[in-house]
């Protein structure tokens, strides 16, 4: 499994974007899966500058309900609306 940070609050790459928000994508042989979705579409823009393709994401996951790990969900639907979202029912 490789891992990709595509938005936290702080990068060691000056090409990417920083917020208060995590969104880290989880790639495996089979599946390809988006953790959390930071607070907005920072994620987003992050993934075109690495040159990640998030259409072809198949499974969101997200930890908690807390904005600056879900708000930026609206914005991912907006370029897939394939992918299932699955939102713990854990911490609010």
């Amino acid at each position: 499994m490789t891992w990709t940070v595509l938005s936290d609050n702080r990068t060691q790459n000056p090409s990417l974007q920083t917020e208060h928000g995590l969104s880290i994508l989880l790639e495996t042989e089979k599946h390809r899966i988006l953790l959390d979705t930071g607070a907005s579409d920072v994620f987003i823009r992050n993934a075109e500058v690495m040159g990640i393709n998030l259409s072809t994401v198949d499974n969101v996951f997200i930890s908690h309900g807390h904005s600056d790990n879900a708000g930026g969900l609206k914005h991912f639907m907006a370029i897939n609306d394939k992918a299932k979202i699955i939102v713990s029912s854990g911490h609010q």
